[in-house]
């Protein structure tokens, strides 16, 4: 899977294969009204590549600008389907960013004491 690029209106997610890692790199703003239409086929496509893997996905919102309360559901199904499947999942946020530290930490409850599901304020 080389690297690849999806931009719906102002949001762009960049996929690529690292080392050590399925990375999503999330960029810009995502104000759809139903982002899951956008966001669902690539996210899943993305958890399959690091399951075959055996990697775990990881989704950085660091470079985002800002996402809409919509946008947040998409992402709680893809960590319920990780979680499901056995999978591991990294979320990374700008904790220094106050409106990132707020939407990311009320995803902590999804943190699993194993460490295959973790939510990080970087």
């Amino acid at each position: 899977m080389p690297t690849e690029t999806f931009t719906s209106h102002a949001l762009t997610l960049t996929v690529s294969e690292e080392p050590a890692t399925v990375l999503v790199i999330w960029r810009g703003r995502s104000t759809a009204r139903e982002p899951a239409e956008f966001l669902i086929p690539i996210l899943t496509k993305a958890l399959d590549r690091a399951s075959e893997l055996k990697r775990p996905l990881t989704l950085d919102f660091r470079a985002i600008e800002y996402f809409n309360s919509s946008t947040i559901t998409p992402v709680v199904r893809l960590i319920e389907e990780a979680k499901r499947r056995g999978g591991s999942m990294v979320i990374n946020y700008d904790k220094k960013l106050r409106w990132q530290e707020l939407s990311f930490s009320a995803l902590q409850v999804f943190h699993t004491g194993d460490q295959r599901i973790r939510i990080l304020g970087v």
